[in-house]
C-alpha cells in the first residue's frame, strides 16, 4: 500500500471528517462557475487585453 492517498474524497483522519461534516469544510469537489458569469469574465478579460494591445500600438505608431 502506498503512503499517498490517491482517493482525495475520503477524509485524512477523524479531525478532517469532523471539519467536512460539522463545520462545513469543503471536500475539494468544487463546481464550475455559471455560464453567464464566465461569459462576463471572458468579455472583461478579453476587452482589457484588447485595450492594452491597442494602447501599445497607438504609443508606437502615433508617437
Amino acid at each position: 500500500m502506498s503512503r499517498d492517498n490517491d482517493d482525495r474524497t475520503e477524509p485524512f483522519n477523524n479531525a478532517m471528517e469532523h471539519k467536512q461534516k460539522v463545520e462545513g469544510y469543503p471536500s475539494g469537489a468544487g463546481g464550475r462557475m455559471p455560464v453567464l458569469i464566465r461569459l462576463i469574465g471572458y468579455f472583461m478579460f478579453g476587452g482589457l487585453c484588447l485595450m492594452m494591445i491597442i494602447a501599445v500600438f497607438a504609443a508606437v505608431f502615433f508617437e
